[in-house]
Order: C-alpha cells, then sequence, then structure tokens
C-alpha cells in the first residue's frame, strides 16, 4: 500500500493531469492514538478547530486537545505550530463497538462556550476552550447525534442561546444552551426516533434515519418522505399509529427561531403526522423523567415572526416516493452483507438541501438537490465511489454570504471517495463544483489522492480513520509560492550588477508581497494519526503550475513549450475582470507570463528555422498586448534587440515568477544559434510581432501609468528603430512609399524618441544619413540637418537613397531657417557647387534671411568666386541694378580675352565665323541670331553672348557702361570681336563707323537697318520685334543713319549684291531719303528699272504733298469766310448805338 499523504503539499489534479485548486496542507502529525487490549491502534473519528484550539476524537473513546503557539519569527512558512495541552476521556453508559465506538462527534458552540461531545452513544457537555466538564457533568445516553444549528442564522441566535437537536434513540430533542452556565433548557421533544443526521433551515429540517431521508417541521411535527438512502434498503413498514393522519390541524407553534405556517397536506407526497395528538400550548410539556429542566416563563423576547422560506419555493412536482411495497417486493440477494452506506445531508443555499444516495460504498453514488418542498431541483452530482465524509466548501459553506471581492464566490463539494485508477485502488478527496450545470461539473473534476493499494481490500478498514470536517473556525494559512510568484526581482541582463545592492529592495518586496501570501481553509481532513488543512489554492498557484507544466525540458533535448496548455490557461482567464487586488496581480501575472512563454516559442521556432503559424504569432501577440509586458523583458530574449534594453538606476523589477521564467529561457537560448535573416524565420516571427509591440507601447507616452517611465520608453523607440532598420534593409532606394515599412520609419523619427543619442548611433551604424536628418529635424537642429545632408550631397553612403534632389532640398531648407551664419555657410557651399543654385539663397527676397547685394558679392567672391557671374546676372538681368554692370561686363570680357589671348583656335572660330556669315546669301538670319544658333559649349562663348546682350541693350542696367574703358580693352581684338566694336561704336555715336563694319565687316544688312531705326541702340539685344525700351530717334537722325548706309552700299564689292542691296534699301526706306541726293549718287549706267520703286515712291510722295497743299489752302479759305460771317452775325445781334451830343458834353 502506497500513500502520499505524506506530502505536505499534496495537490489535487483535474482529468487532464494538471495541477487543481485544493491543497494539503498539514496541520499536525504523529497525533498519540492509544491501543486496546488487542494491540489494535486506534483511530481519528473526529476532529474540530477553533480559535486556536484543535480538537481530536478517537475510537478510543479520548478527547486530544491542542493549543496553537505563534510561529518562530525564523520559520519560514509562518504557521503556527500545536502543543499537546491536555487529554480527557468522556464519560459513558455502555462501551459500543464498530462505527459507534469512541467519539463520534465533537460539537463546538463557540457563542455559548459550551462543547458537545458524543461517545459511545452518550452525550457529554464541557466548557470551552479547556474542555472541563460543564453543568455539572450532566449527560444523556442512547444519543446517536448532536447537532441541527440553523444555518440560516450561523449560530447567531437573539440572545436566548443556542438551540441544540439531540438525536436519541426513540425521540428527537431540541435544547437551549445559554452562556450564564445555567442548565441547559429542554424545548420541546419530537417522536422521531433512529435519526443519525439533521440539517436545518429555521423550522424546516432534513433528517436521516438509516433507511430513508425525510423533510421535518420541527414546529409542526410533520413530515416528509423523500427517498431511500440506498436503493437496497428495506425499511421497516410504518406503524399504523403514523399512517394515521390528525384529526385537525395543529395551530402554528412558535418557533424557536421563526414563526412558520401549517404545512398543506399534499396529495402527491406523504405526510406524515408525528406524535399522539397535537398539542394545546406553543411549547411541549416537560418530560418528568428528563434531564433537562422546562423553561420557566414562555419567550416573550423572541424576534418578530418571519414568513418561511419555503412559502416562495417553486412549484415543481417532486418525483414520487419509494412506496415500501416496492422495497418489500425487490429480492434480496444472497451476498456478504456489506457496511450500509452512510447517509449525508448538506445545506448549500437556503432553501436547498444536497442528499446523497447509492447502493454499496464501492459503487458509484449520486448527489441530488432538494428544495424546501421536496422537491429535486438543479442536476445531480456523480461520486467514483458513494461518499465516506462529504463537506462543502466556498459558497454554501456557511450562512454569510460571500463579499463580491471574496476569493470563495465559488460552490465546490469535498468527498471522501473510493477510486479505481491504472489497477490500482485508491482514496481520494473527489472535488467538484455543485453550483454549475452537470456537465461542467464532471469536466472540472478534481482528486487529490490520499492512500492507494494495488490489492482489493477485503473491508472496511481501507477508508477507516479518514474523514472530512467543517472547521467551527477558519484558519489563515501562509501560501509561499504565492509571495515568491508575486515578489518583485531585479531581472539581470548585464554582468556589472551588483546583486548585493537589492537586498534593501528585497526585503521591501517581500513584506509587500507576504500580504498575499494568506489563504483561508475551512475543511479539515483527518487520516491516519495526522490532521491536516484542505486549502483553496489560490488562482495564481493553480495557473502558474498549469503554465511551468508547458515548460518540458528533457535531458540533452532544447527547451520545448506546449503551447495548447498555455493558450488554455489564456483562455481560461480571458475577459476575466478581477473583483480584489489580488486577482487583479494574479490576472496581470499569469496574462505576462503567458505571454513570455508564448513569445519565448517563437524565438525557439526560429532557433530552429521554422516558421510558425499565423495564428500561433496572432495570439501571442494579442497574449502580449493583453499582459503590458514591460517590453524590455521581451526584449532580453531577442538579440541583438537585447542590447536596447535601458535598465535605468534601479533596474528593471519584475515578479520573481516571470523573472525566472525569462532567466529559464534565456539560458535555454545560444545567440549564435540564432540566424538574423530579416527574410528568414527572424523576421517573420519575431521582428515584425515586436515592431507591432513596440508601436502598441509607443502610445502609451504621456499616461503616467507606466513605471521607470523614462528607461522604457528609452528602450521602446530604440528597440523600433533597430527593428525598423532590419527591416528596410532590403527595400528599394528611394523615397518611402504609402504603407511601407520605411514610412513608418520616417513617421517615428518625425514624431521624435525618447532614446535620441542612440538612435543618433543606430542611424551612423546603418548608413541612414537621410533618417539622421530627419532625425535632427523633429528635434530642430538646423545646422545638424544641414549638416548631414550636405554629407549625403558630397557623396557619402545614404543606404535608403531617400534624398533625390539634395541640392535642391537644402535650397528649399536653407530659405526656411533665420540662422544668417548658416545661411551664409551653407549658401557659399551651395553656390560653389551648383553657381546657379547656390545664388538663390542669396538673391531670394522670399527668404527668412536676406543678403545685401555688396554682401553677397563679397561672400560669392572670397568662397565661391565660380558664382559671382550669376549672381551679377541676376542683379543686372533680373533686378536691374546698374551698379554691377560694369562688374558683369568685366567678367564676360576676361573670360572672352583670356581665351582669345591664350588661344589662336579661338581666334579662328570667331573670325571663320565673320566669314561663314558673310557667305550666306539673303534671306538669311542676324548674325545675333547665327552665332546663337550655331554656339559652343565652350564658356568663353557663351558669356560672349551674355556680353553682346548686355553691352547691346539699350534699357535699364544695360545702357550703364563704361563705354570708354570697355572701348580700349577690345582696341586689341578688333578684328575678332566685330560686333563688340559696332556696339561701342554706336553708343560713342560713331555711327558711320558702326554701320561701314555691319555692311562690310559682317554683311549683316538686317541689323545695320535696325540700326538706322533704333539710332543704334539694342541691335544685339535678343529681345524680339523693332519696338525698343527707349523712344525711336527722330526721322531726321534716321534719315541720317539711312544716308550713311546707303553710302555703304554703294561701297559693295560685289556689284550684284550692291545693285540688290541699293534697290531694297530704296524701295523700302524711301521715304528717309532725299530724291535729289539720292540722284545725284546713283550712277548713269544703272537702269531706271533699277531704281523704279523708289522713283515710284517719290512720285506719289510730292502728289500727295501737292493735294495736302491745295487742301489746306480750302481749309484756310473756307476758315476764313467762316470767321467772316460770324463777325457779321454777332455785329448786327448787338445793333446799333445810339450817342446825345449833349449828355456827351455835359449838358
Amino acid at each position: 500500500m502506497g500513500s502520499i499523504y505524506g506530502s505536505d503539499a499534496a495537490t489535487s489534479y483535474n482529468q487532464d493531469g494538471t495541477p487543481g485548486s485544493y491543497t494539503l496542507r498539514e496541520l499536525i502529525r504523529d497525533v498519540p492514538l492509544s491501543t486496546d487490549d488487542h494491540d489494535v491502534q486506534a483511530h481519528i473519528t473526529c476532529v474540530d478547530a477553533w480559535n486556536g484550539n484543535l480538537y481530536i476524537g478517537t475510537s478510543a473513546g479520548e478527547v486530544l486537545h491542542y493549543v496553537s503557539i505563534p510561529p518562530d519569527p525564523s520559520d519560514e512558512s509562518g504557521q503556527p505550530s500545536y502543543i499537546f495541552a491536555t487529554k480527557i476521556k468522556p464519560t459513558f453508559n455502555t462501551a459500543q463497538e464498530g462505527s459507534e465506538a469512541g467519539v463520534k462527534q465533537i460539537l463546538l458552540l463557540p457563542n455559548v462556550s459550551k462543547a458537545c461531545i458524543v461517545c459511545n452513544q452518550t452525550l457529554t457537555f464541557y466548557t470551552l476552550p479547556e474542555l472541563s466538564p460543564a453543568y455539572g457533568g450532566i449527560k444523556q445516553a442512547s444519543c446517536s447525534w448532536v447537532g441541527g444549528l440553523d444555518k440560516d442564522v450561523n449560530g447567531q441566535e437573539n440572545g436566548n442561546g443556542t438551540v441544540v437537536v439531540i438525536c436519541l434513540r426513540q425521540r428527537l430533542r431540541l435544547i437551549r444552551m445559554k452562556e450564564d452556565g445555567t442548565r441547559p433548557e429542554k424545548v420541546r421533544d419530537i417522536e422521531l426516533g433512529g435519526i443519525t443526521v439533521l440539517e436545518r433551515r429555521e423550522d424546516l429540517a432534513c433528517v436521516a434515519d438509516g433507511h430513508l431521508y425525510s423533510l421535518l417541521d420541527v414546529v409542526n411535527h410533520r413530515k416528509n418522505e423523500l427517498f431511500p438512502i440506498s436503493s437496497s434498503s428495506v425499511p421497516q413498514p410504518p406503524t399504523q399509529e403514523e399512517l394515521i393522519p390528525p384529526s385537525q390541524n395543529r395551530p402554528a407553534a412558535r418557533s424557536f427561531s421563526s414563526r412558520s405556517p401549517i404545512r398543506q397536506d399534499r396529495g402527491h407526497q406523504r405526510n406524515i403526522s408525528l406524535g399522539g395528538k397535537p398539542q394545546s400550548n406553543d411549547r411541549p410539556r416537560p418530560d418528568s423523567s428528563s434531564l433537562w429542566p422546562a423553561p420557566g416563563a414562555p419567550r416573550q423576547d423572541e424576534s418578530p415572526a418571519a414568513p418561511s422560506s419555503r412559502d416562495g419555493s417553486p412549484t415543481k412536482p417532486a418525483p414520487e416516493p419509494v412506496s415500501r411495497a416496492s422495497l418489500d417486493s425487490q429480492p434480496v440477494e444472497d451476498a456478504k452483507p456489506s457496511r450500509p452506506v452512510p447517509p449525508h445531508v448538506l445545506s448549500p443555499t437556503s432553501n436547498e438541501f444536497l442528499l446523497t444516495t447509492g447502493t454499496k460504498l464501492e459503487d458509484p453514488g449520486v448527489g441530488m438537490f432538494v428544495n424546501l418542498d421536496g422537491d429535486v431541483v438543479r442536476g445531480t452530482l456523480e461520486f467514483s465511489s458513494y461518499p465516506e465524509s462529504l463537506v462543502l466548501d466556498g459558497i454554501g459553506q456557511s450562512a454569510a454570504e460571500p463579499s463580491p471581492t471574496s476569493e470563495n464566490q465559488e460552490g465546490y463539494v469535498l468527498a471522501v471517495v473510493r477510486r479505481e485508477l491504472e489497477g490500482s485502488i485508491q482514496v481520494c478527496i473527489e472535488v467538484q463544483r455543485w453550483d454549475t450545470d452537470p456537465g461542467e461539473a464532471h469536466r472540472s473534476k478534481e482528486w487529490l489522492t490520499l492512500t492507494s493499494t494495488k490489492e482489493k481490500p477485503e473491508d472496511d478498514s481501507f477508508t477507516r480513520g479518514i474523514g472530512l470536517r467543517n472547521a467551527s473556525t477558519s484558519a489563515e494559512l501562509t501560501t509561499h509560492s504565492v509571495s515568491s510568484g508575486l515578489r518583485l526581482r531585479r531581472l539581470i541582463i548585464s554582468d556589472e550588477t551588483d546583486e548585493a545592492l537589492d537586498v534593501p529592495r528585497n526585503e521591501e518586496e517581500d513584506k509587500l508581497a507576504a500580504r498575499f501570501a494568506h489563504v483561508q481553509a475551512n475543511v479539515l481532513l483527518y487520516a491516519k494519526d495526522r490532521v491536516s488543512w484542505i486549502a483553496r489554492t489560490p488562482m495564481i498557484v493553480q495557473l502558474d503550475r498549469q503554465l511551468d507544466a508547458a515548460i518540458q525540458q528533457p535531458e540533452d533535448v532544447q527547451l520545448l513549450i506546449d503551447v495548447p496548455t498555455v493558450q488554455s490557461v489564456v483562455n481560461s482567464i480571458r475577459s476575466q475582470q478581477p473583483q480584489s487586488e489580488l486577482e487583479f496581480l494574479t490576472l496581470t501575472y499569469i496574462r505576462q507570463k503567458a505571454a513570455i512563454l508564448l513569445f519565448g516559442n517563437l524565438v525557439l521556432q526560429t532557433v530552429n528555422g521554422v516558421v510558425s503559424y499565423e495564428h500561433d504569432k496572432r495570439r501571442t501577440e494579442d497574449a502580449l498586448v493583453a499582459g503590458e509586458i514591460d517590453p524590455r523583458i521581451v526584449l532580453a530574449l531577442v538579440p541583438p534587440l537585447d542590447q536596447e534594453i535601458i535598465e535605468g538606476r534601479h533596474g528593471i523589477w519584475l515578479p520573481q515568477g516571470l523573472r525566472d521564467t525569462v532567466v529559464k529561457l534565456r539560458k535555454s537560448l545560444n545567440a549564435d544559434e540564432l540566424k538574423r535573416d530579416v527574410k528568414g524565420p527572424y523576421g517573420d516571427n519575431l521582428l515584425k510581432l515586436i515592431k507591432q509591440y513596440l508601436m502598441v507601447w509607443r502610445k502609451k507616452k504621456g499616461f503616467g501609468s507606466v513605471a521607470d517611465e523614462s528607461s522604457v520608453f528609452q528602450t521602446v523607440d530604440a528597440a523600433l528603430i533597430h527593428v525598423l532598420f532590419l527591416l528596410d534593409h532590403d527595400s528599394p532606394r528611394g523615397p518611402a512609399i504609402p504603407g511601407t515599412i520605411r514610412e513608418e520609419l520616417n513617421q517615428v523619427v518625425d514624431k521624435g524618441v525618447d532614446c535620441f543619442d542612440r538612435a543618433i548611433e543606430l542611424c551612423e551604424h546603418f548608413q541612414r544619413l537621410y533618417v539622421l536628418s530627419r532625425l535632427y529635424q523633429s528635434r530642430k537642429m538646423v545646422s545638424e540637418v544641414l549638416a548631414t545632408w550636405k554629407r549625403i550631397v558630397e557623396g557619402e553612403k545614404d543606404a535608403g537613397g531617400e534624398m533625390i534632389e539634395g541640392e535642391h532640398d537644402i535650397r528649399r531648407y536653407i530659405a526656411k531657417i533665420r540662422d544668417s551664419a548658416l545661411v551664409e555657410d551653407y549658401g557659399a557651399w551651395l553656390a560653389h557647387r551648383n553657381p546657379k543654385l547656390g545664388v538663390q539663397v542669396f538673391a531670394d527676397d522670399s527668404s527668412k534671411v536676406r543678403f545685401q547685394p555688396t554682401q553677397a558679392v563679397s561672400i560669392l567672391k572670397h568662397r565661391a568666386p565660380g558664382a559671382v557671374k550669376d549672381y551679377l546676372e541676376h542683379l543686372v538681368f533680373g533686378k536691374n541694378n546698374a551698379q554691377y554692370v560694369n562688374d558683369l561686363i568685366a567678367f564676360y570680357l576676361d573670360t572672352v580675352l583670356h581665351e582669345l589671348e591664350h588661344s589662336q583656335e579661338s581666334r579662328k572660330t570667331l573670325v571663320q565665323s565673320y566669314e561663314t556669315y558673310r557667305a550666306l546669301q539673303p534671306p538669311k538670319p542676324t548674325y545675333r541670331e547665327f552665332i546663337t544658333d550655331n554656339a559652343i559649349e565652350a564658356e568663353w562663348w557663351q558669356n560672349r553672348l551674355r556680353l553682346l546682350q548686355l553691352i547691346g541693350g539699350s534699357h535699364g542696367a544695360a545702357s550703364k557702361y563704361d563705354v570708354h574703358t570697355l572701348g580700349k580693352r577690345l582696341a586689341p581684338y578688333s578684328d575678332e570681336l566685330v560686333p563688340e566694336m559696332i556696339i561701342l561704336n554706336g553708343r560713342e555715336g560713331k555711327h558711320e563707323a558702326a554701320l561701314r563694319l555691319l555692311t562690310h565687316g559682317l554683311g549683316d544688312y538686317d541689323t545695320a537697318i535696325r540700326y538706322c531705326l533704333l539710332g543704334g541702340s539694342s541691335i544685339f539685344h535678343p529681345s524680339s520685334g523693332l519696338v525698343p525700351d527707349q523712344p525711336l530717334p527722330s526721322k531726321e537722325e534716321q534719315s541720317h543713319l539711312f544716308q550713311y548706309l546707303l553710302n555703304e552700299f554703294f561701297k559693295i564689292e560685289d556689284l550684284s549684291e550692291r545693285l540688290e542691296r541699293t534697290a531694297e534699301l530704296l524701295e523700302r526706306f524711301g521715304g528717309w531719303f532725299d530724291v535729289t541726293q539720292v540722284l545725284d549718287l546713283i550712277p548713269e549706267e544703272w537702269s531706271v528699272e533699277l531704281v523704279s520703286g523708289f522713283l515710284m515712291h517719290a512720285f506719289r510722295r510730292l502728289i500727295r504733298e501737292r493735294n495736302e497743299s491745295d487742301i489746306v489752302k480750302a481749309l484756310c479759305s473756307a476758315q476764313n469766310l467762316r470767321q467772316s460771317v460770324e463777325f457779321i452775325e454777332k455785329t448786327e445781334a448787338i445793333g446799333a448805338t445810339f450817342v446825345n451830343p449833349q449828355v456827351e458834353d455835359g449838358e
């Protein structure tokens, strides 16, 4: 025979083998049990505990009294120890045998400081706690059971003492016991014998004799039979007197606990009136031969009557009672007589009783619930065998309703049963819920094994001395597994941590966690020579054991995690809301530990190169989010992200149970075996999940509910950036696309990070300079932003390649800042690198920082000489600033002259361009258009074009240069720079020389005509049309210029060209010439036809002039005539004036 009862921490287990909800906690061992004359050792028959006192009854007729003493401070268990106080031997009349031998029952009545002890069917009374004889040592013989306290008031009577029911051989006797030392008073006798068990709710009791269960009205003395205890029991038929109903209803008697209405007979159930005839008053008359004195007077201080609870019971039809005739008709098997099954009556609620029934002790038993009307309610409970002992725990254990925050919100039934398992017979405590549906109760069954044997026992000695008892007062037990799991301990990440510094904090955490290390125990177990508490295992311990069972590490095999077990634990607490501080800590702890295990499973699969299922990753993410576990703990399992952990000044503190799990996982992981392939399991299993979890934590910033907030969010930001860099490593180069990892990375950086320095290191490590610049922008660090962009533009590697137009980005950014030093610095750098773009920094009027032209020119000349020209062009052409015309002209001229001076080929190119242009046949473009269309890429050529544009213009700043100085510099190269000389001659008024060069030097006749019309201005300016910005010269001046041009046309060497150009000029612009002078110049050998156009135009002009003269004369004559007519009309209108000579003479 084997036993695990010796284990001080035996735990119940579920059907699947997982740890259950009850634990065995030893209270006392090696109880000194005496032996009889046959050397047979006695056994424990009953126990009870009250207020630090333990009372043990034995089959030898002894009661052992133990007293608790405070625990030793050095004892880690923190439990009090018990010392032997006294041993008494209650008096009795006749020694009994079998199950009736010895002390059968100890009933403690703390309200009256008394104890009732049934020993060898003799009832005696003692005082508490020392068990001194009470009431003068009176005793009551033929007593099989004592109890029957009203469960509805839980022993709290209304000041008149406590009413106790004594089960005698022939009757039930109700007595009232008081604390004042007076002898017990008999309340009434009920003529109902053979009762062995009784449970009472107010005036209704559920009783059991050797055969049947019945409901008994203890006031009206009426009995309602229910069903037999065992189907094999054959009760005797009732006597004729019992079957005769009373002649009249007995008036309602005053109940000792409440008034009760008279029960009406129910036709479908058996009601039996007890006794001979009804009493005439409210209390029974005392029996003259009784030991109990009758009460001195009616109880006037009773509480007012209250309606019976059974009045509101459901009217559900009750099952038909088993008739005695049917029982008599059942055949009796010729078998070896077995011990009859003991009755059990419990009351889980105020209107229900729980009764057991079965056939044999070895066969399964059934628990049935009946209400106060005897109707079967709820479902039934099934027991592996008929219970030897039965108690309630949790709801229903006492009349006091549990508070909403109580941990005893569940109702349990504990039974001592036999169970066959794997070829052995076990004595177990079977645990099941009574307050759920039967299917759920069956699925949630648990067993706590006490002893087992391979051989089938011949008698009941196998279960003898084993029983359960609800203690009179519960005990507070210390559960170190709770405190050891919840107390905070530091997670050691680095080897540099000095654990000695944590000792004071550890002691403080131990004290804080000790508050939750207590559990209430209400059920006592006695077995062999030991007494133990059966305590509810705290939920945190139950679930923690299940999670620990999910961690498997066979020898020489990598650690394994049973994911279904972990997920089952998660599901069991899903949506569960805490009702107390301990429940809140429990749910948080379990969720976090489950999350760690699920995440650890992903890490282990990653090490093995396995891509996890999507539902596993999704469940892990959900568990992490629900558990709200410190992300630093998660990161501790994933290299190299564990390098991002910031422990802070005090370190990372977490419940020890979590810390131990993390340490175990870290030890089982080899960082070198973890392949960090982002495209493989490492990225798919871990990085993406961690990214999502860290994103969730970033949203908690500023809430104030995060412990060690600074270190946590520094770690979160650093790890998140690290993860995003890893995931973005293989993304295509270029700007971020919406919905990509790169966009998420930019958003994280733009919103700001707490780990600024570490973020800079990561950007540098991964060569993500553009991200680094965005990081600086989030802190408005302008100089660092520009410095980083400068590095990118100058060619330093940027792995992301996000900056496409770096120079333009710098240009736009500079325009928005107000730091003049930075604008000057980077503007000059940009101008040196890209002059056309860089000068915009100094020329942009919309910039926050503006430069004066003199300041900008000075900066550029010193730091970006190549950009000076572009800036001067902007000033001269863009802003029409004449101050810098000479500087710009000098710049152009220096470039051109330097080229001509050092390059003979360039000089030939210019001369050749003149020859090529002259060789073109009309119609041909102007020389300006010709050299523009055929321009070469050389800088000096482009500068020459701008020079011609500048000095040939006639508007604004283009006409304000120093002509004399420029002419001196051009003089040595007059043959190569013909257009320039033409422009300067025109500026100096040397029109004949200019027209000569246009006609004979270039052969640009159209420009020559333009020269005459415009007076020599803007002839090489690229503006369209003939309308200059300045007023045209007078026609007289134009006529002089055309006369010069005509003279030059007459000097053209090529005759045909001369004739064609002259005839065209005279025909188109004949109005600007004097006919006489032209006729004098035309050679006589020219045909009249050549100048016919000119002559016709001249004649027409003369005729027009003559006609115009005639018209003018006629108009003048008409005007004179009109004036004369107007004079005459006015004179007539005024009339004559008469003058009196006498008046004039003064008479």
